[in-house]
Protein backbone atom coordinates (compact mmCIF):
# COMPACT_ATOMS: atom_id res chain seq x y z
CA UNK A 1 0.00 0.00 0.00
CA UNK A 2 1.52 3.23 -0.77
CA UNK A 3 1.14 6.20 1.57
CA UNK A 4 1.50 10.27 0.30
CA UNK A 5 -0.13 11.82 3.15
CA UNK A 6 0.10 15.43 3.90
CA UNK A 7 -0.68 17.10 7.20
CA UNK A 8 -0.31 14.62 11.27
CA UNK A 9 -2.77 12.04 10.41
CA UNK A 10 -1.76 8.57 12.17
CA UNK A 11 -0.61 6.06 9.58
CA UNK A 12 -1.33 3.26 12.08
CA UNK A 13 -5.06 3.69 10.91
CA UNK A 14 -3.60 3.47 7.03
CA UNK A 15 -2.04 0.30 8.32
CA UNK A 16 -5.05 -1.21 9.93
CA UNK A 17 -7.41 -0.20 6.07
CA UNK A 18 -4.73 -2.14 4.48
CA UNK A 19 -4.61 -4.99 6.32
CA UNK A 20 -8.81 -5.18 6.29
CA UNK A 21 -8.52 -4.78 2.52
CA UNK A 22 -5.98 -7.34 1.68
CA UNK A 23 -7.73 -10.09 4.47
CA UNK A 24 -10.48 -9.72 1.76
CA UNK A 25 -11.03 -11.66 -0.95
CA UNK A 26 -11.76 -9.96 -4.25
CA UNK A 27 -15.99 -9.57 -4.47
CA UNK A 28 -15.60 -5.91 -5.76
CA UNK A 29 -15.31 -4.84 -8.96
CA UNK A 30 -14.92 -1.23 -8.43
CA UNK A 31 -14.57 1.11 -11.77
CA UNK A 32 -12.71 4.14 -11.87
CA UNK A 33 -10.13 3.76 -9.62
CA UNK A 34 -9.53 7.93 -8.46
CA UNK A 35 -11.52 9.49 -6.16
CA UNK A 36 -11.20 13.22 -5.59
CA UNK A 37 -12.67 14.68 -2.08
CA UNK A 38 -11.72 17.72 -0.24
CA UNK A 39 -12.22 17.76 4.07
CA UNK A 40 -12.43 20.65 6.50
CA UNK A 41 -10.33 20.44 9.03
CA UNK A 42 -11.96 23.97 10.78
CA UNK A 43 -14.77 22.56 12.82
CA UNK A 44 -16.45 19.76 14.49
CA UNK A 45 -19.47 18.90 12.90
CA UNK A 46 -21.49 19.62 16.15
CA UNK A 47 -20.11 23.66 15.26
CA UNK A 48 -24.09 23.51 13.29
CA UNK A 49 -25.56 23.29 16.59
CA UNK A 50 -23.50 24.70 19.63
CA UNK A 51 -21.19 27.02 17.22
CA UNK A 52 -18.08 25.57 18.63
CA UNK A 53 -15.83 24.97 16.24
CA UNK A 54 -13.65 22.65 18.84
CA UNK A 55 -10.13 21.33 18.94
CA UNK A 56 -8.17 21.56 16.14
CA UNK A 57 -8.07 18.26 13.82
CA UNK A 58 -5.53 19.54 10.96
CA UNK A 59 -5.73 21.48 8.00
CA UNK A 60 -8.55 21.82 4.91
CA UNK A 61 -7.18 19.69 2.18
CA UNK A 62 -8.02 18.13 -1.06
CA UNK A 63 -7.41 14.07 -1.10
CA UNK A 64 -6.46 12.04 -3.70
CA UNK A 65 -7.67 8.19 -3.19
CA UNK A 66 -6.58 5.67 -5.82
CA UNK A 67 -7.79 2.64 -5.48
CA UNK A 68 -7.53 -0.83 -7.06
CA UNK A 69 -10.52 -2.29 -9.48
CA UNK A 70 -11.09 -5.13 -6.23
CA UNK A 71 -10.29 -2.53 -3.41
CA UNK A 72 -7.42 -4.50 -1.92
CA UNK A 73 -4.93 -2.13 -2.28
CA UNK A 74 -5.39 2.18 -1.83
CA UNK A 75 -3.68 4.96 -1.92
CA UNK A 76 -3.81 8.10 -0.39
CA UNK A 77 -2.30 12.08 -1.29
CA UNK A 78 -3.51 15.18 0.33
CA UNK A 79 -2.77 18.80 -0.65
CA UNK A 80 -3.65 21.91 1.48
CA UNK A 81 -6.57 23.27 -0.15
CA UNK A 82 -8.96 26.00 1.44
CA UNK A 83 -12.44 24.80 1.54
CA UNK A 84 -15.78 24.58 4.16
CA UNK A 85 -18.04 22.12 4.66
CA UNK A 86 -20.62 24.95 5.21
CA UNK A 87 -22.18 25.18 1.53
CA UNK A 88 -23.91 22.45 -0.96
CA UNK A 89 -21.89 19.13 -1.10
CA UNK A 90 -20.75 20.02 -4.86
CA UNK A 91 -17.45 22.47 -3.78
CA UNK A 92 -15.19 20.33 -6.26
CA UNK A 93 -15.26 18.78 -9.35
CA UNK A 94 -13.03 17.34 -11.70
CA UNK A 95 -11.86 18.13 -15.62
CA UNK A 96 -13.25 15.78 -17.95
CA UNK A 97 -8.94 14.38 -18.73
CA UNK A 98 -9.16 13.87 -14.89
CA UNK A 99 -5.93 16.23 -15.37
CA UNK A 100 -7.28 19.12 -12.78
CA UNK A 101 -9.26 19.55 -9.70
CA UNK A 102 -11.47 22.94 -9.38
CA UNK A 103 -12.06 23.69 -5.47
CA UNK A 104 -14.62 26.85 -4.27
CA UNK A 105 -14.30 28.19 -0.63
CA UNK A 106 -17.51 28.97 1.03
CA UNK A 107 -15.37 30.06 4.10
CA UNK A 108 -11.98 30.78 4.80
CA UNK A 109 -9.38 28.62 7.00
CA UNK A 110 -9.79 29.16 10.84
CA UNK A 111 -7.70 31.94 12.53
CA UNK A 112 -5.33 30.72 15.07
CA UNK A 113 -7.57 32.43 17.99
CA UNK A 114 -10.86 30.91 16.03
CA UNK A 115 -13.20 29.06 18.61
CA UNK A 116 -16.61 29.74 17.32
CA UNK A 117 -18.59 29.60 13.87
CA UNK A 118 -18.63 33.30 13.29
CA UNK A 119 -15.26 33.03 13.56
CA UNK A 120 -14.60 31.89 10.46
CA UNK A 121 -13.51 34.02 7.81
CA UNK A 122 -15.95 34.39 4.41
CA UNK A 123 -14.50 32.72 1.43
CA UNK A 124 -13.59 33.93 -1.80
CA UNK A 125 -10.79 31.46 -3.70
CA UNK A 126 -11.35 29.20 -6.34
CA UNK A 127 -8.34 27.01 -7.02
CA UNK A 128 -6.96 24.69 -9.20
CA UNK A 129 -5.66 21.37 -8.29
CA UNK A 130 -2.94 19.51 -10.37
CA UNK A 131 -3.78 15.77 -10.14
CA UNK A 132 -1.88 14.47 -13.26
CA UNK A 133 -0.07 12.49 -10.72
CA UNK A 134 -2.54 11.20 -8.24
CA UNK A 135 0.31 10.57 -5.96
CA UNK A 136 1.36 14.18 -5.95
CA UNK A 137 -1.52 16.57 -6.27
CA UNK A 138 -0.41 19.94 -6.35
CA UNK A 139 -1.67 23.37 -6.04
CA UNK A 140 -1.83 25.59 -10.03
CA UNK A 141 -3.79 28.45 -9.33
CA UNK A 142 -5.98 30.27 -6.89
CA UNK A 143 -7.97 32.84 -8.10
CA UNK A 144 -10.60 35.42 -6.23
CA UNK A 145 -14.13 35.13 -7.41
CA UNK A 146 -16.13 37.19 -4.92
CA UNK A 147 -17.98 36.66 -1.81
CA UNK A 148 -18.49 33.29 -0.70
CA UNK A 149 -18.32 31.40 -3.65
CA UNK A 150 -20.68 27.85 -2.90
CA UNK A 151 -21.33 25.15 -5.37
CA UNK A 152 -19.85 24.32 -8.92
CA UNK A 153 -19.95 22.33 -11.84
CA UNK A 154 -17.53 22.09 -14.89
CA UNK A 155 -19.42 21.82 -18.40
CA UNK A 156 -19.04 18.80 -20.26
CA UNK A 157 -16.17 20.09 -22.21
CA UNK A 158 -14.25 21.51 -19.09
CA UNK A 159 -13.32 24.91 -20.63
CA UNK A 160 -15.95 26.75 -18.20
CA UNK A 161 -16.47 26.64 -14.68
CA UNK A 162 -20.11 27.82 -13.26
CA UNK A 163 -19.80 28.59 -9.34
CA UNK A 164 -22.98 29.50 -7.42
CA UNK A 165 -22.35 33.03 -5.88
CA UNK A 166 -23.56 33.55 -2.37
CA UNK A 167 -26.64 36.35 -2.60
CA UNK A 168 -24.11 38.59 -0.12
CA UNK A 169 -22.05 38.44 -3.59
CA UNK A 170 -25.29 39.71 -5.39
CA UNK A 171 -23.45 38.81 -9.05
CA UNK A 172 -25.26 35.42 -9.46
CA UNK A 173 -23.22 32.80 -11.19
CA UNK A 174 -19.48 33.35 -11.57
CA UNK A 175 -18.19 31.52 -14.91
CA UNK A 176 -14.51 31.11 -15.29
CA UNK A 177 -12.61 30.44 -18.12
CA UNK A 178 -10.66 27.16 -17.84
CA UNK A 179 -7.75 26.28 -20.50
CA UNK A 180 -4.34 24.58 -20.43
CA UNK A 181 -4.70 24.69 -16.98
CA UNK A 182 -5.08 28.28 -16.29
CA UNK A 183 -8.04 30.04 -14.98
CA UNK A 184 -9.05 32.83 -16.97
CA UNK A 185 -10.84 35.94 -16.14
CA UNK A 186 -14.48 35.64 -14.32
CA UNK A 187 -17.87 37.05 -15.77
CA UNK A 188 -21.03 37.14 -14.09
CA UNK A 189 -24.44 36.76 -15.07
CA UNK A 190 -27.80 37.06 -12.68
CA UNK A 191 -30.17 34.06 -13.16
CA UNK A 192 -33.46 35.43 -14.80
CA UNK A 193 -36.38 36.26 -12.57
CA UNK A 194 -34.51 35.71 -9.18
CA UNK A 195 -34.38 38.47 -6.72
CA UNK A 196 -31.48 39.51 -4.40
CA UNK A 197 -33.00 37.72 -1.88
CA UNK A 198 -33.02 34.41 -2.93
CA UNK A 199 -30.41 31.81 -2.60
CA UNK A 200 -28.95 29.57 -5.12
CA UNK A 201 -26.88 27.25 -3.73
CA UNK A 202 -25.70 25.05 -6.50
CA UNK A 203 -25.44 25.00 -10.69
CA UNK A 204 -25.31 22.30 -12.83
CA UNK A 205 -24.45 21.91 -16.38
CA UNK A 206 -26.76 20.08 -18.35
CA UNK A 207 -24.72 17.50 -20.78
CA UNK A 208 -25.11 19.47 -23.43
CA UNK A 209 -23.13 22.45 -22.31
CA UNK A 210 -26.05 24.82 -23.69
CA UNK A 211 -28.41 24.90 -20.30
CA UNK A 212 -27.58 25.10 -16.49
CA UNK A 213 -29.89 24.39 -13.96
CA UNK A 214 -29.70 26.44 -10.70
CA UNK A 215 -31.18 25.26 -7.13
CA UNK A 216 -33.13 28.24 -5.47
CA UNK A 217 -33.77 27.13 -1.86
CA UNK A 218 -35.81 30.37 -0.73
CA UNK A 219 -38.27 29.67 -3.39
CA UNK A 220 -38.45 25.83 -3.83
CA UNK A 221 -37.84 26.01 -7.23
CA UNK A 222 -35.66 24.64 -10.01
CA UNK A 223 -34.58 27.36 -12.29
CA UNK A 224 -32.90 26.74 -15.71
CA UNK A 225 -31.54 29.38 -18.24
CA UNK A 226 -29.45 28.70 -21.84
CA UNK A 227 -25.46 29.52 -21.45
CA UNK A 228 -24.92 32.53 -23.78
CA UNK A 229 -21.14 33.09 -24.92
CA UNK A 230 -20.40 36.29 -26.65
CA UNK A 231 -17.41 37.14 -28.37
CA UNK A 232 -15.73 39.12 -25.77
CA UNK A 233 -16.27 36.14 -23.48
CA UNK A 234 -18.91 37.61 -21.53
CA UNK A 235 -21.46 35.28 -20.46
CA UNK A 236 -25.18 36.00 -20.41
CA UNK A 237 -28.21 33.61 -19.14
CA UNK A 238 -31.55 33.24 -21.01
CA UNK A 239 -34.37 31.66 -19.03
CA UNK A 240 -35.32 28.59 -20.66
CA UNK A 241 -39.12 27.40 -20.08
CA UNK A 242 -41.07 27.61 -16.77
CA UNK A 243 -39.03 27.22 -13.15
CA UNK A 244 -40.13 24.41 -11.58
CA UNK A 245 -41.45 24.01 -7.97
CA UNK A 246 -39.93 21.21 -6.27
CA UNK A 247 -40.01 20.92 -2.61
CA UNK A 248 -38.74 22.73 0.03
CA UNK A 249 -34.96 23.57 0.48
CA UNK A 250 -33.69 21.84 -3.10
CA UNK A 251 -29.91 21.99 -1.93
CA UNK A 252 -28.51 20.42 -4.77
CA UNK A 253 -29.39 18.34 -8.14
CA UNK A 254 -27.60 16.51 -10.90
CA UNK A 255 -29.36 15.67 -14.15
CA UNK A 256 -29.17 12.22 -15.39
CA UNK A 257 -26.28 11.39 -17.93
CA UNK A 258 -28.40 11.68 -21.03
CA UNK A 259 -30.21 14.80 -20.22
CA UNK A 260 -33.89 13.79 -19.69
CA UNK A 261 -34.16 14.54 -16.39
CA UNK A 262 -32.84 16.37 -13.46
CA UNK A 263 -33.27 15.65 -9.81
CA UNK A 264 -33.12 17.11 -6.32
CA UNK A 265 -32.36 16.64 -3.02
CA UNK A 266 -34.68 18.31 -1.13
CA UNK A 267 -33.69 18.95 2.99
CA UNK A 268 -37.06 20.82 4.15
CA UNK A 269 -34.81 23.39 6.56
CA UNK A 270 -35.92 27.08 6.99
CA UNK A 271 -36.88 29.41 9.27
CA UNK A 272 -40.26 27.99 9.91
CA UNK A 273 -38.88 24.30 10.98
CA UNK A 274 -38.05 23.93 14.60
CA UNK A 275 -34.24 24.71 14.89
CA UNK A 276 -33.89 25.84 11.34
CA UNK A 277 -32.50 22.03 10.43
CA UNK A 278 -32.24 20.08 13.56
CA UNK A 279 -35.37 19.00 13.77
CA UNK A 280 -36.37 18.62 10.33
CA UNK A 281 -38.89 16.04 8.97
CA UNK A 282 -37.87 13.38 6.44
CA UNK A 283 -36.56 14.69 3.23
CA UNK A 284 -36.83 13.90 -0.58
CA UNK A 285 -35.97 13.41 -4.24
CA UNK A 286 -37.79 15.15 -6.81
CA UNK A 287 -37.55 14.54 -10.57
CA UNK A 288 -37.97 17.02 -13.80
CA UNK A 289 -38.47 16.09 -17.29
CA UNK A 290 -36.27 18.57 -19.00
CA UNK A 291 -37.28 20.10 -22.31
CA UNK A 292 -34.25 20.11 -24.31
CA UNK A 293 -36.04 21.97 -27.66
CA UNK A 294 -37.98 24.55 -27.21
CA UNK A 295 -41.85 23.49 -29.62
CA UNK A 296 -44.16 25.70 -30.26
CA UNK A 297 -45.17 27.40 -27.34
CA UNK A 298 -41.55 27.46 -25.87
CA UNK A 299 -39.45 25.03 -23.71
CA UNK A 300 -41.70 23.27 -21.14
CA UNK A 301 -40.28 21.81 -18.23
CA UNK A 302 -42.31 19.18 -15.82
CA UNK A 303 -42.08 17.25 -12.37
CA UNK A 304 -42.61 13.91 -12.98
CA UNK A 305 -41.22 11.86 -9.87
CA UNK A 306 -40.84 12.38 -6.00
CA UNK A 307 -39.75 9.68 -3.34
CA UNK A 308 -38.86 10.01 0.00
CA UNK A 309 -35.45 9.66 1.87
CA UNK A 310 -34.46 9.98 5.40
CA UNK A 311 -33.73 13.14 6.83
CA UNK A 312 -31.64 16.07 5.66
CA UNK A 313 -30.50 14.26 2.27
CA UNK A 314 -27.91 16.91 1.95
CA UNK A 315 -26.01 14.86 -1.19
CA UNK A 316 -27.73 13.07 -3.98
CA UNK A 317 -25.31 10.81 -6.78
CA UNK A 318 -27.39 9.33 -9.60
CA UNK A 319 -25.75 6.06 -11.35
CA UNK A 320 -23.79 6.38 -14.82
CA UNK A 321 -26.72 3.83 -16.24
CA UNK A 322 -29.48 6.17 -15.00
CA UNK A 323 -31.34 3.76 -13.07
CA UNK A 324 -30.52 4.68 -9.51
CA UNK A 325 -30.04 7.23 -7.56
CA UNK A 326 -28.54 7.35 -4.06
CA UNK A 327 -28.74 10.56 -0.98
CA UNK A 328 -26.80 10.68 1.99
CA UNK A 329 -28.55 11.65 4.73
CA UNK A 330 -27.47 12.98 7.32
CA UNK A 331 -30.44 12.25 10.39
CA UNK A 332 -29.26 14.33 13.44
CA UNK A 333 -25.90 12.54 13.64
CA UNK A 334 -24.12 15.41 13.85
CA UNK A 335 -25.40 16.89 17.19
CA UNK A 336 -23.36 16.65 20.11
CA UNK A 337 -23.90 12.95 21.62
CA UNK A 338 -25.93 14.27 24.82
CA UNK A 339 -28.05 16.35 22.96
CA UNK A 340 -31.48 14.18 23.08
CA UNK A 341 -31.81 14.88 19.02
CA UNK A 342 -28.60 13.35 18.08
CA UNK A 343 -29.38 10.26 16.09
CA UNK A 344 -26.30 7.51 16.64
CA UNK A 345 -26.39 7.05 12.72
CA UNK A 346 -26.18 8.45 9.53
CA UNK A 347 -28.37 6.53 6.43
CA UNK A 348 -28.63 6.54 2.52
CA UNK A 349 -31.16 6.28 0.55
CA UNK A 350 -31.67 4.03 -2.75
CA UNK A 351 -33.89 5.03 -5.19
CA UNK A 352 -35.12 3.71 -8.37
CA UNK A 353 -35.52 5.67 -11.08
CA UNK A 354 -37.74 4.67 -14.21
CA UNK A 355 -35.26 6.64 -17.32
CA UNK A 356 -38.05 6.89 -19.71
CA UNK A 357 -40.52 8.57 -17.77
CA UNK A 358 -38.22 9.88 -14.42
CA UNK A 359 -40.38 8.20 -11.79
CA UNK A 360 -38.74 7.67 -8.94
CA UNK A 361 -39.32 5.03 -6.44
CA UNK A 362 -37.64 4.84 -2.85
CA UNK A 363 -36.14 1.48 -2.89
CA UNK A 364 -35.07 1.73 1.40
CA UNK A 365 -33.12 3.88 3.91
CA UNK A 366 -30.11 2.15 5.31
CA UNK A 367 -28.87 3.52 8.81
CA UNK A 368 -24.87 2.65 9.33
CA UNK A 369 -22.40 3.89 11.91
CA UNK A 370 -20.82 7.82 10.73
CA UNK A 371 -21.24 11.52 11.14
CA UNK A 372 -22.67 13.66 8.88
CA UNK A 373 -22.29 12.08 5.52
CA UNK A 374 -22.67 15.01 3.16
CA UNK A 375 -21.77 13.12 -0.95
CA UNK A 376 -21.21 10.20 -2.26
CA UNK A 377 -20.46 8.85 -5.89
CA UNK A 378 -21.13 5.88 -7.74
CA UNK A 379 -18.46 4.04 -9.59
CA UNK A 380 -18.58 3.61 -13.73
CA UNK A 381 -20.05 0.15 -13.37
CA UNK A 382 -23.35 1.55 -11.43
CA UNK A 383 -22.70 -1.14 -8.77
CA UNK A 384 -20.66 0.14 -5.97
CA UNK A 385 -20.84 3.47 -4.37
CA UNK A 386 -18.51 5.70 -2.44
CA UNK A 387 -19.73 7.93 0.50
CA UNK A 388 -17.65 10.64 2.32
CA UNK A 389 -17.96 10.35 6.50
CA UNK A 390 -17.35 13.76 8.00
CA UNK A 391 -16.44 11.89 10.97
CA UNK A 392 -16.84 8.62 13.32
CA UNK A 393 -19.54 8.31 15.94
CA UNK A 394 -16.46 6.06 17.54
CA UNK A 395 -13.90 8.34 19.26
CA UNK A 396 -10.87 6.31 19.25
CA UNK A 397 -10.74 6.35 15.14
CA UNK A 398 -9.17 9.09 14.26
CA UNK A 399 -10.58 11.44 11.45
CA UNK A 400 -13.31 10.10 8.46
CA UNK A 401 -13.83 8.05 5.88
CA UNK A 402 -14.42 6.76 2.58
CA UNK A 403 -16.61 4.13 2.97
CA UNK A 404 -18.26 1.77 0.09
CA UNK A 405 -21.38 0.34 -0.48
CA UNK A 406 -22.60 -2.64 -2.99
CA UNK A 407 -25.91 -2.64 -4.92
CA UNK A 408 -27.44 -5.62 -4.76
CA UNK A 409 -30.45 -6.45 -7.16
CA UNK A 410 -31.05 -10.20 -5.98
CA UNK A 411 -32.88 -12.23 -4.69
CA UNK A 412 -33.98 -7.77 -3.35
CA UNK A 413 -32.76 -5.30 -3.85
CA UNK A 414 -30.81 -2.91 -1.35
CA UNK A 415 -27.29 -1.13 -0.76
CA UNK A 416 -25.02 -3.42 1.64
CA UNK A 417 -22.07 -1.74 3.63
CA UNK A 418 -19.13 -3.28 2.56
CA UNK A 419 -15.78 -3.44 5.50
CA UNK A 420 -13.58 -1.76 2.87
CA UNK A 421 -13.24 1.92 4.42
CA UNK A 422 -10.50 4.56 3.26
CA UNK A 423 -9.30 6.13 6.28
CA UNK A 424 -9.10 10.31 5.80
CA UNK A 425 -8.65 13.08 8.02
CA UNK A 426 -11.26 15.05 9.66
CA UNK A 427 -14.06 16.27 7.45
CA UNK A 428 -14.27 14.92 3.57
CA UNK A 429 -17.75 16.34 2.42
CA UNK A 430 -17.45 16.60 -1.16
CA UNK A 431 -16.40 13.61 -3.29
CA UNK A 432 -16.04 12.92 -7.38
CA UNK A 433 -14.78 10.36 -9.02
CA UNK A 434 -11.90 11.52 -11.80
CA UNK A 435 -12.03 8.44 -14.14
Amino acid sequence: MRLSVGGAFALSAFAMAAGLAAAQTPYATFEGGTLVAISDGDMLASAYVNGELGPREGTDALIVATISEDLREMSLATVEVSNSVAGAPTAVAVTPDGRFAVVSESFGPRGLDGETFRDLPIGSLLTLVDITDPSTPSVAQRLEIGTRPEGLSLSPAGDLVAVAMHPSDGRGIAFIPLEDGRFGDPSYASVPDMTPEDRLSHVEWHPSGEFVAVTDVNRAVVRFARVVRGSDEAIALEAWGNPVLVSKYPFMGRFTQDGRHFLTSNLYWGLDVVGVWTEAPPGDVTAIRFASEAGAGGPRHFLVGRAGTGISPEGIAISPDGEWAVTTNLEVSYAPAHDPRHTPYSSLTLIDINPETGHLTAVGTYAFDGILPEAAVWDASSRFVAVVNYDQLDTAQPGGSIDFWRLVTSPQVGLVKMRTSIPTPHGPHSIVRAN
